[in-house]
C-alpha cells in the first residue's frame, strides 16, 4: 500500500530584541505526538547529512563552533594542525578524552544520547567546541540572516527549539508550539540575552611541547 503524507518546506527566520538577526542558532523541530503514518514519517531517519560529519581541529580551533548532529549518527574529528590536540568532553551525555596527533589525524565516533556536548582541549585551553545531539531529523543552524529552512517536513505539530551555548536560559534554549504547515513566513524574536562567544586564541603564543 502507498502511503502519501502532505509535506512542506519552511523557513523560519530568528532576531533579536532589536530586530537584528541571529545568525548561527540552532533551531530544531521536535514532532509533537503523532498518529498512524505521520508517526512514521516523523520518526524516519531523513537524511539531514549529505557528507559526512566532520570537526575540525584547524588553527587551533574548534571548526566549527557549533555542530548538531542527529542521535545514532557518526561524528569525525580530524586534526588539520601540524601540531598534537588532545580533544576531551568531561560533561554530559558523552565524555571522551583522546588524542589527535598531527597532519590529518581521524578519529570517529557515534553519538548515541542526546544533550549538550562542550568539547576543550588538554593542549590549548582556549580551544572550546559545542555539540548538540538531538532526537530528530529536522534540525538546522540560521545563516548570516538569521534564517534557517526545513525541507520535507511533515504537516503535524512540532516544538521548536532554539538553542545556543551562550543563550542565557534555561539549558540554553527556547521553545515554543509551531504547526506546519505555516500560513506565513515565521520570525521569530528571541529576547533572551547571548553572552559573549569566547575566543578561540590564546593571550600567551607559545611553542608547542614535542613529545606530548
Amino acid at each position: 500500500m502507498t502511503v502519501s503524507f502532505a509535506v512542506s518546506a519552511e523557513t523560519i527566520k530568528l532576531v533579536n530584541s532589536a530586530g537584528e538577526a541571529m545568525k548561527n542558532m540552532v533551531v530544531y523541530l521536535q514532532p509533537k505526538l503523532l498518529v498512524g503514518s505521520q508517526s512514521e514519517l516523523a520518526g524516519e531517519s531523513v537524511d539531514n547529512m549529505a557528507a559526512p560529519l566532520e570537526v575540525h581541529q584547524r588553527n587551533k580551533q574548534f571548526t566549527p563552533y557549533i555542530t548538531v548532529v542527529q542521535k545514532g549518527y557518526e561524528l569525525q574529528f580530524v586534526n588539520d594542525d601540524d601540531i598534537t590536540h588532545h580533544i576531551y568532553s568531561a560533561a554530559g551525555p558523552k565524555r571522551f578524552s583522546f588524542k589527535l596527533r598531527k597532519d590529518n589525524a581521524t578519529k570517529s565516533m557515534v553519538f548515541d544520547r542526546v544533550g549538550h556536548v562542550s568539547m576543550g582541549c588538554n593542549v590549548h585551553d582556549w580551544m572550546s567546541g559545542h555539540l548538540l545531539v538531538v532526537d530528530t531529523p529536522y534540525f538546522g543552524l540560521t545563516d548570516e540572516k538569521g534564517r534557517v529552512s526545513f525541507a520535507n517536513t511533515p504537516d503535524a505539530d512540532y516544538t521548536l527549539v532554539i538553542w545556543h551555548p551562550q543563550l542565557s536560559s534555561q539549558d540554553n534554549s527556547l521553545s515554543q508550539g509551531v504547526t506546519l504547515p505555516l500560513t506565513q513566513a515565521l520570525t521569530i524574536t528571541v529576547s533572551a540575552l547571548m553572552g559573549d562567544i569566547p575566543s578561540q586564541k590564546s593571550l600567551d603564543d607559545f611553542e608547542f611541547l614535542e613529545g606530548y
